[in-house]
């Protein structure tokens, strides 16, 4: 592959995916390389355990997979441990001054692209823990004057129905359901089913389709364990109900119950299809008992603080301790008193 350089670009950008089999890892990566410090100015990637990701191809224009890489991100459709470990790793590849940046820009400038993606499936190696990573890469040079344009584009895209309103609408519409001070919502991403599955605006309530709870919060991965959601550290699909589907412009917002008290959102921009829920192919283990338990363990742990309890309970909680106290205390004295007769 021979690598046009433009005699004005400004940045050199490297677009790639990897596959470990070993490890059953699959990413996306863009890198934007500055050609005048050679240093890189911005990075992303996203690591995933499913053969998918790797299906997109390094072909499509470099702000097309950023936005893709975004929007999965968004979704929550990565192996997050795993996207922070590669991250980490692309810290120390593109360090200035220790890292292997300037040696990856040469080999891509001499069009040696073998040689660039042999640097980077070296330092691969670790996270995915795979020495047989393989990596393809793409490349692209453009001027600072076509990522101003890119930026623009993005800005005007963005005013007309930003995914951040989007955001706040489905918030607001969350409030407006009354699910109370103690419900818990959680960002979901959908199961999608093109060919077999029912779009957003057919689903009604009580409608039970599979979602996965996103594991960027401590908050969703607490209920990814609780649920049983995940088989071999990889996030699985649940059942949820539908509580609501609204359409926001060009945006779709979903609410969904996935248990008492535990709701699901998630917000999309086409009116896609969606997998239904079938029983008979759920593979969880039943947690009925296990959150049962949990009910039963705080009810406990309320009554055993006196903090809890009201003034009437502390005060019967009180009464035996002092009875027994004077019981002993006469005893005592009756013996006592006995001791001095008897001596006298």
């Amino acid at each position: 592959m021979e690598v046009d350089f433009k005699t004005d670009a400004t940045f050199t950008i490297i677009k790639g995916r990897f596959k470990a089999p070993a490890s059953s890892s699959f990413g996306l990566f863009i890198i934007l390389m500055d050609n005048v410090t050679k240093n890189v100015d911005r990075y992303d990637i996203i690591a995933s355990h499913f053969s998918t990701v790797y299906e997109n191809s390094i072909n499509m224009p470099w702000n097309e997979m950023e936005d893709l890489i975004a929007k999965m991100k968004w979704k929550g459709e990565f192996a997050t441990n795993l996207t922070h470990d590669i991250q980490a790793t692309f810290e120390d590849l593109f360090e200035p001054g220790t890292g292997r940046g300037i040696d990856i820009w040469h080999a891509i400038k001499k069009s040696q692209i073998n040689k660039a993606c042999a640097i980077i499936e070296e330092y691969l190696m670790r996270p995915t823990g795979d020495k047989n990573i393989k990596i393809e890469i793409g490349v692209e040079t453009i001027n600072s004057g076509d990522l101003e344009e890119v930026k623009k584009a993005r800005q005007s895209t963005s005013g007309q129905q930003g995914v951040g309103e989007a955001i706040a609408a489905v918030t607001t519409q969350d409030d407006n359901l009354n699910l109370g001070d103690s419900a818990v919502v959680l960002d979901v991403s959908l199961v999608l089913a093109p060919i077999n599955g029912i779009s957003l605006l057919e689903l009604t309530e009580g409608d039970k389709i599979l979602v996965k709870i996103s594991e960027e919060t401590s908050r969703g991965q607490y209920f990814i364990d609780l649920l049983d959601a995940s088989r071999d550290h990889e996030v699985i699909p649940i059942p949820a109900s539908v509580v609501k589907v609204t359409a926001e412009g060009k945006y779709y917002t979903l609410l969904v119950n996935i248990g008492p008290g535990v709701y699901g959102k998630s917000i999309q921009e086409d009116n896609l299809k969606v997998k239904k829920y079938d029983p008979a192919r759920d593979t969880r283990k039943p947690k009925t008992a296990k959150m049962e338990l949990m009910k039963m363990q705080s009810q406990m742990d309320a009554a055993a603080d006196p903090t809890m309890l009201n003034p009437q309970d502390a005060k019967t909680k009180k009464e035996p301790n002092l009875v027994l106290f004077l019981a002993i205390g006469g005893f005592a004295l009756l013996v006592l008193l006995i001791l001095i007769i008897l001596f006298s």
